[in-house]
């Protein structure tokens, strides 16, 4: 129980730490898309804009703990700060046994709870929200596509930062999406028309 409560921590330190980000571009999301509705006299809708603005924090906020250095102010210095050692997986599916013998033998869920279940469910929204927004990705491939490319930037964006890149989090962030896909589809239409702009991206 106490692993478990360790991994909350962790996962809630993420959270915090993405919300930071996210709260930094919301003014910037805000400004852009407003001048971009009056320069091209676009006609929008309110829920496309709220979904608009809640995917490009959650993207922002996703990209601050994966690609994005940790920033450390020190006696008035701003320091970005890389990973302290690097590691690199390309034996698909090691997760699997390693998350196996870390509950049968140690007793220990955190690699469940963050390297398996956290890939995947941080990857939720990349395959939700596209085709929610924006018509052309209304296409499982399309959508499932975009979370395995994504995923594949990140990987190889992570190799000179000494982050760990693993073979593993590509497919475990593609079920991701392919998971935020299923949910999309399984909205009622109505909901998902009133999301999407005809008109504007």
């Amino acid at each position: 129980m106490k692993d478990i409560g360790c991994a909350m921590d962790t996962i809630l330190r993420y959270i915090q730490d993405m919300c930071f980000y996210m709260g930094l571009i919301l003014p910037i999301i805000i400004i852009v898309r407003f001048v971009q509705i009056k320069r091209l006299k676009a006609k929008t809708n309110f829920l496309h804009e709220i979904g608009i603005t809640l995917f490009f924090m959650f993207l922002t906020g996703l990209l601050s703990q994966t690609i994005l250095p940790a920033v450390s102010i020190r006696g008035g210095v701003v320091q970005f700060i890389n990973g302290d050692y690097q590691a690199i997986n390309l034996e698909p599916f090691r997760v699997l046994s390693e998350t196996y013998n870390a509950i049968k033998y140690l007793d220990l869920w955190q690699p469940f709870l963050i390297n398996f279940v956290g890939n995947i469910v941080m990857f939720i929204p990349i395959g939700f929200f596209p085709p929610l927004l924006w018509k052309k990705f209304d296409r499982a491939w399309r959508a499932i596509g975009t979370g395995f490319l994504l995923s594949l930037a990140i990987e190889i964006l992570q190799l000179p930062q000494m982050r760990s890149s693993d073979v593993d989090d590509l497919w475990l962030n593609t079920l991701g999406a392919c998971l935020g896909y299923v949910l999309y589809k399984n909205l009622p239409n109505t909901y998902k028309k009133s999301f999407k702009s005809n008109q504007f991206g």
